[in-house]
C-alpha cells in the first residue's frame, strides 16, 4: 500500500507541471551510440551496416530491471516462452531458445537445459546495455546464432569519475520481490577496478484459490559477486571481470491425504572468468578475448511432513548436471587508406564439457574450431559486406557458412539494408549422448542421443527500409523491415516407441523442415523532450501437420502491436508508459484415438492479452540519488497459457503472470571527484 501511495504522488507530482521545453537527452539508446554486435569493430549506431537494436542503461534502470527477462517483452519478434522451474527463456523471429545466441561481452553464456537459458539468471546489474540483432549471425558467433544474437555489454570503468566511488540500489515490488545491491568502485588515471555483490529474492507466487502450496512462481533467491579491474594506455586496453553467482529455486508440492509433499531444489551455481584485450592504431583494430565458464545444477528432492514441517532430504535422489566451457577468439580488421576498403579476420577456439548421471559414459566433451573473415567496402553511399565463417569439430563435422550485408543510403533520408545469411546450430551435447532412464508407474521410459545427428541450417533473407524526416519541431522515423528463415534438419525427439522389451524409447533425430516469415512496422515520433513510437509486427510461423493433413493451414498468423511514450518531464523527472497487446493464436496438435486407433488432428485457441507499464523516475541532490516507482501489468491480466503436445514437440506460449504489482527502486551514487 505504501509502494501505491508513493506511485500516485509520483504521478501527480509529474503530470502536473506539463511537458519541459528544453531538449533533454532521453531514455532510448542515440543515434550517436556505439555498437559492438555483428560487427568487427565498434561501430556508431547510424553507420552500422547490419541493424542492432540497443536498450540503454537508462531504459533498464528506468523500467527497474533486475534481470534479462523484464526487458524482452517490448522488443517486437522476440517472445519469451516461460516455464515454472526453467525460466524465461527467448523466442526470435518464430525460432525457438535454442535459435537464440545469449552472450555476454561477446562470449556465449553456458549451462543450457533442453536447449534454454534462464533469462532470470542474466543479471543486468553491471550492463551498460543490451544489444539484440534478429536473424542468423553465425558467421560471427556460431552455434545457437541461427536466430538472431542478445548481447549485454557490461560496463567499463573508464566512464567512472576519479577517486573511489560507491553506489547503492535497493528495489522491492508488491508481489514479494526485492533487490539489493553495492557498487564499489575506484578509478585513478587510466586504471579502474571495481566489485559488486548482491541478492536477489522473490518469495514465490500461489496463483490459485486451490492449492496451498504448489506455486505457479516458484520461491527464488539468488546471491552475486562481480569483480573487474582495467587498464587502458597508448598501447591498448586490459579488461578482466568475474561472475559468481548462485540461485536456489524451491517447487513446492501439493500434501497427499497423509499429509506428505515432494518439495525439490533447483541450486544453480554460475562462475565466469573473461580477460579481453583491445587495441586501435593507425587504421588498425585488434581484439582478443579468452573465457572459462562453469555452470552445474542440482536438483534436490525433499519429503515434507506439512502437519510439522519436517523436512528429509533424499540424498539417492539427487540428480547433478555440470557444464564447461573454455573460449578463446581474436581478430583483426584493416583499414585500407583512401580505398573505403576494410578486411578483417580472425579465429575461435570453443571447448564444451558436460557431465551427469544422465550422460552416456558419465562425461563427454566436444571442441570446435572456427576460422571467419570478411571485407567491408565503401563506395559513396553503398556499403557491402560479405563474409564467412568455416567451422569444424572433434567429431569430424565441418561446416563452411557465408553472409552478406548491404546497406544503400539515398541522402540523409532514406536507407536500405539487405541481408542474406546462412545460419547453423551444432548438436548439443545432451543430444548427442543423453542417456536417461524414467519409469512412471508401471512404465519404463528409455530417451537416448544420438551421436551422428547433423547441424541444423537455415537460410535467411530481411530487407529493412528507414525513412527520416524534419517536419518543424519534430523528428518523424519509419521503419519497415520483413523476413523469411527456411530451417532444414531440425533437431527433435522421436514419436515413442515400445521395443519387445515393453520399454517406451524416444531418441533425438534430424526432422523435416521449418519455416517462418513476417516483418515490422514501426512508427516514431521525437518532440523534444517527447518520444512516441508504435509497432505492428506479424509472424506467420509454418504449420508442420499441413504436410500430413491438408485440412490444417500452410501458416499460422501472430499480430503483436507494441508502443510507448518517453517523456521528459520538469524536475528532472521522466515518464515511461509501455503497451504490448499479443495477438490470439492457433496451435495445431495430434491425438491418437484409442478405440480406432487412428491419429486426429486437433486444435487450441491460445488467447490474445494486453499488458501495459507504467514508470516515473526523478533526480535529486544533483543526481547523485534516483527515485523510480511503476506499476507492472496495469491491466492485472493473469496467467495465460496453452501447452498441447504431437508426437515430437510442445506446442506453447505459457505467459505466467500474477497480477498487477506496483515497484520502487532507489539509487544511491556517493564519492568519486568529476574532471
Amino acid at each position: 500500500m505504501r509502494t501505491v501511495i508513493l506511485l500516485s504522488g509520483l504521478l501527480l507530482l509529474g503530470l502536473s507541471r506539463g511537458l519541459q521545453a528544453q531538449e533533454v537527452p532521453l531514455i532510448e539508446a542515440r543515434l550517436d551510440s556505439v555498437v559492438i554486435t555483428a560487427h568487427f569493430e565498434p561501430t556508431p549506431l547510424h553507420e552500422a551496416v547490419q541493424p542492432v537494436r540497443v536498450i540503454s542503461a537508462r531504459r533498464i534502470q528506468l523500467q527497474g530491471a533486475s534481470h534479462l527477462q523484464a526487458l524482452l517483452y517490448q522488443v517486437p519478434q522476440l517472445g519469451v516462452m516461460q516455464h515454472q522451474v526453467l525460466g524465461g527463456a527467448p523466442e526470435m523471429q518464430g525460432l525457438g531458445p535454442q535459435h537464440v545466441a545469449v552472450l555476454v561481452d561477446g562470449v556465449p553464456v553456458t549451462g543450457r537445459i533442453d536447449g534454454r537459458l534462464d533469462m532470470a539468471q542474466m543479471l543486468l546489474s553491471n550492463v551498460a546495455r543490451v544489444e539484440i540483432v534478429e536473424g542468423p549471425s553465425s558467421v560471427f558467433y556460431g552455434s545457437h546464432a541461427l536466430g538472431g544474437v542478445i548481447n549485454l555489454i557490461t560496463r567499463s570503468g573508464r566512464q567512472w569519475p576519479e577517486g573511489p566511488s560507491v553506489a547503492l540500489r535497493s528495489y522491492a515490488e508488491s508481489v514479494g520481490s526485492w533487490d539489493n545491491s553495492l557498487d564499489l568502485r575506484y578509478r585513478r588515471g587510466s586504471f579502474w577496478a571495481g566489485l559488486q555483490i548482491g541478492r536477489h529474492a522473490f518469495d514465490g507466487y500461489l496463483g490459485g484459490d486451490d492449492v496451498t502450496r504448489a506455486a505457479d512462481w516458484p520461491e527464488r533467491r539468488q546471491r552475486f559477486l562481480l569483480p573487474a579491474v582495467g587498464w587502458e594506455g597508448r598501447r591498448g586496453r586490459l579488461t578482466y571481470s568475474a561472475q559468481f553467482f548462485d540461485e536456489t529455486l524451491t517447487e513446492q508440492g501439493e500434501p497427499d491425504a497423509e499429509g506428505f509433499a515432494q518439495d525439490n531444489e533447483y541450486r544453480s551455481r554460475r562462475i565466469r572468468h573473461t580477460l579481453t584485450y583491445s587495441h586501435w592504431w593507425a587504421g588498425r583494430y585488434l581484439h582478443l578475448t579468452g573465457s572459462w565458464s562453469h555452470y552445474d545444477r542440482r536438483i534436490v528432492p525433499f519429503v515434507v511432513q506439512t502437519q510439522t514441517g519436517s523436512r528429509t532430504r533424499q540424498t539417492e535422489a539427487i540428480d547433478t548436471t555440470v557444464y564447461r566451457q573454455g573460449f578463446v577468439r581474436g581478430h583483426y580488421l584493416h583499414h585500407l587508406g583512401a580505398t573505403g576498403l576494410q578486411l578483417f579476420g580472425g579465429g575461435e577456439v570453443w571447448i564444451e564439457q558436460i557431465e551427469g548421471a544422465r550422460i552416456a559414459s558419465g562425461s563427454r566433451q566436444l571442441g570446435t574450431y572456427a576460422l571467419f573473415g570478411g571485407l567491408l567496402y565503401r563506395t559513396g553511399a553503398v556499403q557491402v559486406r560479405p563474409a564467412f565463417r568455416y567451422a569444424f569439430n572433434d567429431e569430424g563435422q565441418a561446416l563452411l557458412t557465408p553472409a552478406l550485408n548491404v546497406r544503400v543510403d539515398l541522402g540523409k533520408a532514406h536507407t536500405w539494408r539487405l541481408t542474406l545469411a546462412q545460419g547453423f546450430r551444432a548438436p548439443s551435447l545432451k543430444e548427442r549422448y543423453l542417456d536417461y532412464w524414467m519409469t512412471i508407474g508401471p512404465s519404463t521410459y528409455h530417451i537416448t542421443g544420438t551421436p551422428d545427428l547433423k547441424p541444423e541450417v537455415s537460410w535467411h533473407i530481411g530487407l529493412r527500409y528507414d525513412y527520416r524526416r524534419v517536419l518543424g519541431s519534430v523528428r518523424l522515423e519509419l521503419e519497415t523491415a520483413a523476413f523469411l528463415n527456411n530451417v532444414r534438419d531440425l533437431i527433435a525427439l522421436s514419436p515413442l516407441v515400445q521395443n519387445e522389451q515393453g520399454i517406451w524409447t524416444r531418441h533425438y533425430e534430424n526432422v523435416q523442415r521449418y519455416r517462418t516469415r513476417g516483418g515490422t512496422f514501426t512508427l516514431r515520433l521525437r518532440h523534444r523532450g517527447l518520444h512516441f513510437w508504435a509497432t505492428v509486427a506479424p509472424l506467420w510461423r509454418y504449420v508442420e501437420l499441413s504436410e500430413s493433413y491438408p485440412e490444417a493451414p500452410r501458416y499460422e498468423l501472430t499480430t503483436d502491436l507494441l508502443g510507448g511514450v518517453e517523456v521528459q518531464l520538469p524536475g528532472q523527472v521522466q515518464g515511461l508508459l509501455l503497451y504490448h497487446y499479443g495477438g490470439s493464436r492457433t496451435v495445431y496438435y495430434t491425438v491418437r484415438d484409442r478405440a480406432t486407433g487412428q491419429t486426429l488432428l486437433q486444435q487450441a485457441a491460445v488467447p490474445d492479452y494486453h499488458l501495459l507499464d507504467l514508470a516515473l523516475q526523478r533526480a535529486f541532490w544533483r543526481q547523485r540519488l534516483w527515485l523510480t516507482a511503476g506499476v507492472r501489468n496495469v491491466l492485472d491480466v493473469t496467467n495465460l497459457g496453452q501447452t498441447v503436445w504431437d508426437t515430437r514437440r510442445a506446442h506453447q506460449r505459457n505467459l505466467f503472470l500474477y497480477g498487477r504489482t506496483a515497484y520502487v527502486q532507489l539509487r544511491l551514487m556517493l564519492g568519486g571527484r568529476q574532471q
